[in-house]
């Protein structure tokens, strides 16, 4: 989350597989860190302030953060910019990796 926070795409990028998959809040489908750091460079997003972490494997964990859209450093998000973001990490050689982001918007349910 500080490379995010900071805005540095290709540290971002490095918290993730090589071929991971990424999926954006407005739906765009990155895949791979390369592509990943261009598309995260410059975008900022605040600590999440809600998650949760289970592990269904040893090696394997899935992370459900509630958090603001990528702002600029000290903008405030309206309240319609929350999201929800699913990640998957993988555990190899003793290092966790993200391969799996889905970031989706809150909205309210139809009435």
């Amino acid at each position: 989350m500080e490379a995010w926070a900071a805005g540095d795409g290709t540290a971002f990028a490095a918290t993730f597989t090589p071929d991971a998959d990424f999926v954006s809040v407005i739906w765009e489908f990155i895949q791979g860190r390369t592509e990943l750091a261009g598309f995260m460079r410059g975008t900022h997003m605040a600590e999440p302030d809600t998650t949760t972490l289970r592990f269904p494997v040893p090696n394997v964990a899935v992370l459900v953060a509630v958090g603001d859209r990528p702002m600029p450093p000290g903008a405030t998000a309206p309240p319609d910019a929350r999201s929800v973001q699913t990640r998957v990490a993988v555990r190899h050689t003793g290092t966790w990796l993200f391969t799996t982001f889905q970031n989706t918007r809150i909205s309210q349910f139809p009435q």
